[in-house]
C-alpha cells in the first residue's frame, strides 16, 4: 500500500470559479469608520468582469484566494451551499452559491456573486457563517485587523435578484468594535449560531458573544484562567509566546473552540497542546488534559518545550454519536501536530478536571501513515472531518488533507472505533485511500494526448496546423479560465511591445488577439514557410509556459470541507472548487494498475471494490491492454486511431473481418510488436494471450455502461454548478472510455492477426470488434458534444429559462447570450434528472449521474436516430458551422440527406443542397413508413409544412421550393417547381398545380428565364392570376430590354390582353423620350398581327405626344417627328385605299391656353377625328418644310404657342 501512495478510490472534479454571466457580480465597498466625519454608506455596484489587459498582480488580487471554504445551510432550502473566498490581500470577501440542483418549481436561480470590499484586511481564521432560524438568509461574520466585527445578513434573494441588494445597507450590514477586543488581537472566530459567537484572543481568553435582540447589541463574556482580574489581563505576558502575523500570542491562546452538544461548556484546544473545558454558566475551567494524554509533569514540561503552530487550521471536532463508548455523553476528536496523532476523547463530566476527558480508544495508534503515503517525513495535517456511522462508531469515516511543501493530498479511511485495538491500529495503518487530483493539474495536462507541447513530431502530420491544435487545447471547455488566458496574453504581449514599440490592439476576440500576437513574434523578417511554422510552434510553447504558471497557482488547495447532509466532501482551491467523487470501476483499475498487475495482495478497500474473480480478471485485462498500447510506437497508436475513426465514419459495405484486416494492415500494428511486448503482456494478464475469452472482453466493455437503479427525479432541476460538475465528470469519463476502448481494440486486432487459429475455439473476435466499434462510435459523438461550445445557449430548467430571458432582454442580444455552454449541456442538460438514480448517493453521485446521463443519450434510440436528432438541434439553433462539422457523424439516410440539404441552404451551397433534397425525394414523398413528425424532433418543419411529406412528390417538391424561396435561390426554386409539376398526375390537386406554376413563374422572372415564365403563365387556369402574370412578364421583359424575345411569344388567346396591357402602359408613360418605348413595342406587336391601322393609330398617338412634350421639337437635328410621320404613312400604305385612315383624339389648338369648360363637358366637346393618309402626307411635308426653314435661319417672331408661318 505504502509503496504506491495508497489505494486510489476517489477523484477530484475541479470546477472553475467564474461569473455566471456579465453583470452577475455585485460589489459592495464598505467605507472605513470615522467618528469625526459624516457617516458614509456602503457603495453598491454591478460589475461586468473585465479580463483584457490585466497583469499578474491584478489576476492574483481578483482570482487567487488566500483563504476560502464552504458553508452548508441545514434549515432552509435552495440555495444551501455557499462558497466563500478571501481575495485582494485579505480585503475582499467573495460569496456565491454552489448548489448542484434545486426544486423544479423554483423560478429563480442563485447565479449572483457577491463581493464585499472591507476597509481593512480580514484577520486569518476570522470569517464565520451561520444560518438564521427565523428567516431564509445567510449570516456572515468577519473580523478585520481594525478589530471591527461585521455582521452581514444576506437574504437568499441577494444571490438571485440584483434588485434585492438595493435596499438600505444599514438593514443587513452591522459594524461593531466589541469592548472585549480592546487592546487584544482576535485569533479564531466560530459562529455557533446566528446569535452566538466564540472569539479567541491572543492572550488566551475566549470571548462568548450573544446577540441581545432587545437592545440590538452583543453581550460578551470572557473565559480565561485568573478570570476578571487586572493581574490576569497582564500576567499572560510572562507566559511563553509564539509569533503569528507579526504579533506575539500566548501559548494558552485557543486555536480551536466549540460549544458542547448540551450547550453547557466551551471546549478549546490551546497552543500549549492541551484541551480544556469551560463552564459557560460559572466561567470556571473544568476538564483539562494534554492532547496526547501526558501526565501532569510531562504537561508542565511541554509548556516550555512544545507549542502548536498558530497557523494550524484544525485541531478538534466534537462528535455526538449514539451509544458513546464508555458511557460518554459525547466525544471530542483531537489532532496533535506533535506526534501527528489523533485521540478520541470521551466526555462524561466536563467540569471534572481529572476525569472529565478519558481516552475512548486506548492502546490504539491513530496516526495516519502520511510519511509513507506521501513519501516524506515533513508534513502537516490541514483539516480533518470525522463522519460517524449510521448507528454509532461502526462504519465511521475520516477525511484528512495533508500538506508537504507545495503538495497537498486528501485521504480517507473507514474504521470502527468499537473494534479491537489491534484491528483499529491495523486499519489506520493499511486501509487509507487517496483522492486523485484529476486531469486539470499541470502534471496531468503535460501527459494529455491533446497537448501539442507533448506531441510526437513523427506522428504530427494530420490536417491541423500547430495553431489550430493549440487553440483546440487551450480553449477546450472547462480547461482554462478566460482570465488565465487573457492575463497570460497580456504578459506575453509585454515582450512583444518591448521588441516592437507601439500599442498592440485589444480589439477582436481572445482567439484572434492571441493568434495575432503569436504570429507577430514568430514572423521576424523574411523566412521560409517551414521556418515560420517552427517559429510559430516555439511561440505557442512560450505562451503556454505563462499559462502553466498561472494555472498552477490556481490549483493551490485551501480547505477540505464535508457536506454532512449530502455526505459529500469538497475541496476549495485558490481558483477552483472541487467536488470529490468516487471513481468508476475503469478509473479504479487505471489508477491502481501497478498493484492490480503485481503479485501483491490487494488492500482491503481495493478487495472490496474488485469483489469477484471476474472483476479482477477484467481489471488485469484493462491494465494489460493499456500497457500494451502505450508500449507501441507513437505513430502506430496514431495510425490505429486514425484508421479506426475513418472506418467508423465511412459507410462501406464490407465484412467485419475485412474491416479489422484493413485497420491492422494500414497501421502496421503487428509489425511493431516485439517479443518483449508479448512477454510483458502475458505477465500482466496472468495468463497466455490465447486463453483470453470473449466473455472477459465483453465484461470489460460492460463496465463502461450504466445499470439503472432507482427512479428519475422530475421534481428537481439542475443548477449552474451542478451542470458544470456533471459536464466536467462527463468529459473525464468520455476520455477514459475512449482510452479503454482503444486499448481493447488494439489488443483485439493483435490477437486476431497474430493468434489466428491459436485462440480459444469460442473466442469470437468479430463479435467483440462489433461491440467495441459500437461503443467507440457513441463515444466519439458524445465527446464532440462535450468538447464543443455553441453560441445559442439553451435553458436547462424553469429557473435558467427565466435567467436567460432576463439576460437577453437586458443585454438585447437575442439568443446569443454571453454564457459559455457546451452542446452537451445545452442539448441534454434539461434531461439531467431523467436519469434513474439510487437514493442517498454520496460521493458516488456525480460518477453514477454522469455515467447514466451519457448512457441515456444512446439508450433509447439507435445511433442513426440520435445523431439525426443532434443535427436537428444544431440546425434549429442556427449553429450552421457546428452542424457542418458534426455532419461527419451522419449515416447515409433519407432524413439525414434532407437535413444536409437544410444545412447547405443555410451555408449558401445551393447546388449541394439541391442534390441532398433530390436524393431522398421518393422516400420522403411516397414512403408509407415515413412519419415526419417522428423524425423531426426539433421542429425544423412547421406543422403546416409537415403535410408536404408522404403526400406525393408534388407536395414534397413544393416544400423544397419554399426552402429555396426563403434563401432567395430562385434558379433552384424554378428547378424544383418544374420537378413538382412533372410529378403531378391529372387534375387531382389544382391548387398545388397553381401554386407550383406561380412559384415557377416568379422564380423564372427573378432569374430572367422568360421562356419558362411564359410557359408557366399560359398554363395557369386561373384567369385573374394569368392576367397579373402577363402584365408582370411584359413589364419585366421590357425593363430588361428583352423586347425581341417578348414579341416572339405566340400569346395564343392572349393577344387582346397583351394589346390592352401595352396600351395601358403607353398611356401611363410620362416621358416617352426617356421612358420605356411602349409605343414602339405596341406598334411592333400590332404589325406582327397584321393590325396595320392599329399600329398606325398608336404611332399617331406617339406623334401627338412628341409634338406636345418633346424638348427637341424645334431642334432641326431631331428627326423623331419626321420618322414617326414616315412610319405612320408607310403603315397605312400597307392597307387598301378605303381603309387608309385612323381615328384620333382631337388636338387642342389655339393661343389662349386650355379652354374653359364646365364640369363634364370636355368629352362632349372634344370629338374624335378622322385622319387620312393624304392628311398625314401633308403634315409630313409641312414638318419637312419647317425643319428646312429652321436650318436656313428663317425664324418667325411669333408666340411659341401660335402656328409658325414659313417665310
Amino acid at each position: 500500500m505504502s509503496q504506491n501512495g495508497g489505494t486510489c478510490l476517489y477523484k477530484e472534479a475541479r470546477l472553475n470559479i467564474e461569473p455566471a454571466f456579465p453583470g452577475s457580480t455585485i460589489a459592495f465597498t464598505i467605507p472605513a469608520y470615522s467618528p469625526f466625519a459624516s457617516r458614509s454608506s456602503i457603495k453598491r455596484s454591478v460589475i461586468t468582469e473585465q479580463y483584457v489587459d490585466k497583469d499578474e498582480d491584478a489576476f492574483t488580487r481578483r482570482h487567487l484566494a488566500t483563504d476560502g471554504s464552504m458553508y452548508f445551510r441545514r434549515h432552509h432550502g435552495y440555495p444551501r451551499s455557499f462558497l466563500w473566498r478571501v481575495l485582494d490581500n485579505r480585503k475582499m470577501l467573495e460569496i456565491q452559491s454552489t448548489d448542484l440542483d434545486h426544486e423544479s418549481t423554483d423560478k429563480f436561480e442563485a447565479t449572483l456573486t457577491l463581493l464585499f470590499q472591507f476597509p481593512a484586511p480580514i484577520r486569518p481564521f476570522c470569517v464565520a457563517f451561520a444560518e438564521p432560524v427565523d428567516r431564509d438568509a445567510l449570516t456572515v461574520f468577519a473580523i478585520t485587523t481594525a478589530n471591527e466585527l461585521y455582521t452581514i445578513t444576506l437574504h437568499r434573494d441577494f444571490f438571485a435578484t440584483p434588485a434585492a441588494s438595493e435596499q438600505d445597507p444599514e438593514t443587513w450590514c452591522k459594524r461593531v468594535e466589541p469592548a472585549l477586543f480592546s487592546g487584544r488581537i482576535p485569533f479564531r472566530l466560530v459562529a455557533e449560531s446566528a446569535d452566538e459567537l466564540l472569539v479567541t484572543l491572543d492572550d488566551g481568553a475566549i470571548c462568548r458573544l450573544v446577540w441581545d435582540k432587545a437592545n440590538a447589541t452583543w453581550d460578551g463574556s470572557r473565559y480565561q484562567q485568573n478570570n476578571w482580574s487586572v493581574r490576569g489581563l497582564l500576567s499572560w505576558k510572562a507566559q511563553p509566546t509564539v509569533r503569528f502575523e507579526n504579533a506575539e500570542f500566548a501559548t494558552s491562546a485557543a486555536a480551536a473552540v466549540a460549544i458542547s452538544p448540551e450547550k453547557n461548556h466551551i471546549l478549546s484546544v490551546c497552543l500549549d497542546h492541551t484541551i480544556r473545558a469551560w463552564n459557560i454558566a460559572s466561567g470556571k475551567s473544568g476538564a483539562h488534559i494534554d492532547l496526547l494524554g501526558a501526565d501532569e509533569m510531562a504537561l508542565e514540561k511541554s509548556h516550555t518545550s512544545y507549542s502548536i503552530g498558530p497557523s494550524q487550521s484544525m485541531l478538534m471536532q466534537v462528535v455526538e454519536v449514539i451509544g458513546g463508548i464508555g458511557g460518554a455523553d459525547y466525544h471530542v476528536v483531537t489532532y496533535s501536530p506533535k506526534q501527528h496523532q489523533f485521540k478520541f476523547w470521551g466526555v462524561r463530566d466536563a467540569d471534572d478536571a481529572e476525569l472529565g476527558f478519558y481516552d475512548a480508544a486506548e492502546d490504539s495508534d491513530f496516526t495516519p501513515p502520511i510519511d509513507e503515503l506521501m513519501k516524506t517525513t515533513v508534513w502537516t495535517l490541514e483539516e480533518f472531518h470525522i463522519v460517524p456511522g449510521p448507528s454509532g462508531w461502526r462504519g465511521s469515516e475520516i477525511w484528512i488533507r495533508a500538506r508537504s511543501g507545495p503538495s497537498s493530498k486528501i485521504y480517507s479511511l473507514k474504521f470502527d472505533l468499537t473494534d479491537t485495538p489491534e484491528a483499529r491500529t491495523q486499519a489506520w495503518k493499511n486501509d487509507w485511500v487517496c483522492v486523485e487530483s484529476g486531469p486539470l493539474t499541470v502534471d496531468a495536462l503535460r501527459s494529455h494526448p491533446a497537448n501539442p507541447s507533448e506531441r510526437d513530431e513523427v506522428i504530427d502530420h494530420d490536417d491541423l496546423d500547430s495553431t489550430e491544435k493549440w487553440l483546440d487545447f487551450l480553449f477546450y471547455p472547462g480547461r482554462f479560465t478566460t482570465a488565465t488566458l487573457e492575463t497570460s496574453l497580456y504578459i506575453y504581449k509585454r515582450g512583444l511591445e518591448q521588441d516592437r514599440p507601439g500599442r498592440s490592439s485589444s480589439r477582436g476576440s481572445l482567439k484572434e488577439r492571441l493568434c495575432a500576437a503569436v504570429t507577430t513574434l514568430a514572423v521576424n523578417g523574411s523566412r521560409e514557410s517551414d521556418e515560420i511554422e517552427d517559429a510559430v510552434a516555439v511561440q505557442w510553447q512560450a505562451y503556454y509556459s505563462l499559462v502553466k504558471d498561472l494555472h498552477k497557482r490556481r490549483g493551490e488547495s485551501l480547505s477540505l470541507v464535508y457536506d454532512r447532509d449530502s455526505g459529500r466532501p469538497w475541496l476549495v482551491l485558490s481558483d477552483y472548487v472541487s467536488a470529490i467523487r468516487t471513481c468508476s470501476e475503469s478509473e479504479i483499475t487505471k489508477l491502481n494498475a501497478s498493484v492490480i498487475s503485481s503479485s501483491r495482495t490487494l488492500s482491503k478497500p481495493l478487495r472490496k471494490t474488485l469483489d469477484t474473480s471476474e472483476s479482477r480478471d477484467v481489471a488485469r485485462l484493462l491494465n494489460a491492454a493499456a500497457s500494451f498500447r502505450q508500449r507501441l510506437p507513437s505513430f502506430v497508436q496514431h495510425e490505429v486511431r486514425r484508421h479506426l475513426e475513418m472506418d467508423i465514419l465511412q459507410s462501406r459495405n464490407i465484412t467485419i473481418l475485412d474491416r479489422m484486416e484493413w485497420i491492422e494492415a494500414n497501421s502496421e500494428l503487428s509489425q511493431q510488436v516485439s517479443d518483449e511486448d508479448v512477454t510483458m503482456l502475458v505477465e500482466e494478464l496472468g495468463m497466455e494471450v490465447k486463453d483470453l475469452g470473449t466473455e472477459t472482453f465483453l465484461r470489460a466493455i460492460k463496465i463502461l455502461g450504466y445499470e439503472e437503479d432507482g427512479k428519475p427525479q422530475p421534481r428537481r432541476q439542475i443548477a449552474r454548478y451542478g451542470l458544470s460538475a456533471l459536464t466536467r465528470v462527463s468529459q473525464e469519463t468520455l476520455e477514459g472510455d475512449r482510452d479503454v476502448l482503444l486499448d481493447l481494440l488494439v489488443l483485439l486486432l493483435f490477437m486476431f492477426i497474430e493468434l489466428e487459429g491459436e485462440s480459444l475455439e469460442d473466442f469470437d473476435a468479430p463479435e467483440v470488434f462489433a461491440e467495441l466499434i459500437l461503443r467507440y462510435k457513441d463515444c466519439l459523438v458524445v465527446s464532440w458534444l462535450a468538447g464543443t461550445v455553441w453560441a445559442h445557449q439553451s435553458a436547462t430548467g424553469l429557473a435558467s429559462e427565466n435567467v436567460n430571458r432576463a439576460l437577453s432582454e437586458t443585454l438585447k442580444v437575442g439568443k446569443k447570450l454571453p454564457i459559455t455552454q457546451t452542446v452537451l449541456e445545452g442539448a441534454y442538460g434539461g434531461r439531467a434528472f431523467e436519469v434513474p438514480l439510487p437514493k442517498d448517493l454520496k460521493a458516488d453521485l456525480l460518477t453514477k449521474w454522469s455515467r447514466g446521463w451519457l448512457t441515456s443519450i444512446f439508450e433509447e434510440h439507435e445511433y442513426e436516430a440520435v445523431v439525426e436528432d443532434i443535427m436537428g438541434i444544431l440546425l434549429a439553433q442556427r449553429e450552421y458551422d457546428l452542424a457542418m462539422d458534426f455532419s461527419k457523424f451522419l449515416i447515409e439516410g433519407y432524413w439525414a440527406s434532407y437535413m444536409r440539404g437544410r444545412l447547405y441552404i443555410a451555408l449558401g451551397d445551393n447546388a449541394t443542397a439541391s442534390m441532398c433534397f433530390q436524393k431522398p425525394a421518393y422516400t420522403l414523398a411516397l414512403g408509407a413508413m415515413f412519419d415526419v413528425a417522428e423524425q423531426d424532433t426539433m421542429g425544423l418543419v412547421s406543422e403546416v409544412e409537415r403535410n408536404s411529406f408522404s403526400e406525393g412528390l408534388g407536395h414534397y417538391y413544393n416544400h423544397v421550393v419554399g426552402l429555396f424561396e426563403r434563401a432567395k435561390a430562385y434558379s433552384y426554386v424554378a428547378d424544383f417547381a418544374k420537378l413538382g409539376l412533372r410529378s403531378l398526375l391529372g387534375q387531382e390537386d389544382e391548387g398545388l398545380r397553381t401554386e407550383l406554376l406561380q412559384r415557377l413563374f416568379t422564380a423564372s422572372i427573378q432569374t430572367c428565364r422568360f421562356q419558362d415564365a411564359y410557359t408557366a403563365m399560359i398554363r395557369h387556369s386561373d384567369a385573374a392570376l394569368k392576367q397579373s402574370d402577363l402584365q408582370t412578364l411584359i413589364t419585366t421583359m421590357v425593363a430588361q430590354s428583352r423586347t425581341t424575345e417578348l414579341l416572339r411569344f405566340p400569346f395564343v388567346g392572349l393577344a387582346d390582353s397583351v394589346d390592352s396591357i401595352l396600351t395601358s402602359l403607353c398611356q401611363k408613360t410620362l416621358n416617352i423620350a426617356s421612358g420605356p418605348p411602349y409605343h414602339q413595342i405596341l406598334y411592333s406587336f400590332r404589325i406582327s398581327r397584321n393590325n396595320f391601322r392599329g399600329a398606325a393609330s398608336i404611332l399617331h398617338e406617339r406623334l401627338q405626344r412628341l409634338k406636345t412634350t418633346s424638348s427637341k421639337v424645334h431642334d432641326p437635328a431631331d428627326e423623331s417627328l419626321a420618322q414617326c410621320y414616315l412610319m405612320i404613312i408607310n403603315t397605312l400604305s400597307s392597307v387598301s385605299k378605303e381603309d387608309a385612315y385612323i381615328l384620333a383624339e382631337q388636338r387642342i389648338e389655339g393661343t389662349g391656353g386650355p379652354p374653359q369648360w364646365g364640369i363634364g363637358q370636355g368629352k362632349k366637346l372634344l370629338k374624335r377625328q378622322i385622319i387620312t393618309l393624304d392628311t398625314l402626307r401633308k403634315e409630313y411635308q409641312a414638318e419637312l418644310d419647317r425643319v428646312a426653314a429652321i436650318e436656313s435661319g428663317q425664324f418667325p417672331f411669333l408666340d411659341p404657342s401660335e402656328d409658325m408661318d414659313i417665310l
